[in-house]
């Protein structure tokens, strides 16, 4: 299943989407309502980032282009379409968003 936003750049990354209130672990994906900028500290290390608002020049966008974070803005529905734990590709340049796998919500 597919996703198409708009590619914020950054390149191409896998990762599990992140969840939780803990900071990301290195690789992480992080699926947001909003760009919001009190997310930069997050930025590195980050193995992409979707946004369901946005725009390609947003201050996080552009931090995230400097980070080498693929980011993909205006991505509809992006919080319930990749749930934590879920592993998903975010293309930077194309803005796709592809769910791999839905992880292993629900088992022991």
């Amino acid at each position: 299943l597919g996703r198409s936003g708009t590619g914020a750049g950054g390149g191409r990354g896998t990762g599990r989407v992140h969840g939780g209130d803990a900071p990301p672990e290195p690789g992480a994906v992080l699926v947001v309502r909003t760009l919001d900028p009190d997310l930069a500290p997050l930025l590195p290390g980050l193995g992409g980032m979707v946004a369901e608002t946005g725009s390609f020049l947003s201050h996080l966008a552009i931090l995230a282009r400097e980070f080498g974070v693929p980011t993909a803005v205006g991505v509809d529905d992006a919080v319930a379409r990749f749930p934590a734990g879920a592993t998903v590709v975010v293309d930077g340049t194309t803005g796709e968003v592809t769910l791999l796998d839905e992880g292993n919500r629900g088992t022991a």
